[in-house]
């Protein structure tokens, strides 16, 4: 569901019925606060509270999942679409969010730094040359760790303004990419490739790279594509993937 599409329709709805917050509120036996939140996009309301909401801004539930008033034709359309959206909802909440390798990376990274940095102070009471090796080595790893946060903080914080103020795209897996330079235990690393439809032109989204546990169909993963409002050529992605 698009959040910030179904809270400017609840504030428009509430203008037309020139209702303030605090009114609605009182109304629903809720804060304004919360009425605010709905508002803004951070928020959508409990089910409780779907149907004394619809009945207070004199609108259908669909109407409020669509996001805009809905004339008597298009009604079964957008039904069947917010159905749709739900059942999709409903799916990914099922599944498990996949890691970025960059993640895997500022952890294994630290690590050997922490112990790198243990064996120097350890070893120093033994050989005072071991520390300075240790500590060049450590310098090493700090840095790998520091560029995979880096990398790891700007992917997500691209993710999240994607998620408040782009829009996601019903998009397909086309295919995937593994990263055959790396592979640990039982899990993998591999690029996705998405492909999605905009104004009725064909696109393609390719992934980070991201640490999948085995898996044996395409259909046990599942992606999110967001991208910027009218350009979809700047997209982020989120992976999901089937709980084994």
């Amino acid at each position: 569901m698009d959040q910030k599409k179904i809270g400017a329709f609840i504030a428009q709805c509430r203008k037309e019925k020139s209702l303030t917050q605090i009114q609605l509120a009182e109304l629903l036996d809720i804060t304004n606060q919360a009425v605010s939140k709905w508002e803004n996009g951070r928020g959508m309301p409990d089910v409780s509270l779907l149907q004394p909401l619809c009945d207070a801004l004199g609108i259908s539930l669909n109407e409020l999942f669509s996001g805009e008033h809905i004339s008597a034709e298009e009604y079964k359309g957008k039904a069947e679409e917010n159905i749709s959206k739900l059942y999709k909802e409903k799916q990914i909440a099922n599944l498990k969010p996949i890691k970025y390798l960059f993640s895997t990376c500022s952890n294994v990274t630290l690590l050997v730094a922490v112990i790198e940095l243990a064996v120097g102070f350890i070893g120093n009471f033994f050989n005072p040359t071991i520390l300075k090796v240790m500590l060049l080595n450590a310098s090493v790893w700090i840095m790998l760790f520091l560029i995979s946060v880096g990398k790891l903080t700007y992917d997500k914080k691209r993710l999240k303004n994607l998620k408040h103020s782009g829009t996601c795209i019903d998009s397909e897996i086309k295919d995937i990419i593994p990263a055959s330079w790396i592979r640990v235990g039982n899990y993998i690393c591999c690029r996705i490739v998405c492909g999605f439809i905009y104004e009725g032109k064909e696109y393609k989204a390719v992934s980070n790279y991201y640490v999948l546990t085995p898996f044996h169909r395409k259909e046990d993963l599942y992606a999110n594509v967001f991208i910027e409002q009218n350009n979809p050529t700047k997209y982020s992605i989120e992976l999901f993937q089937e709980s084994r």
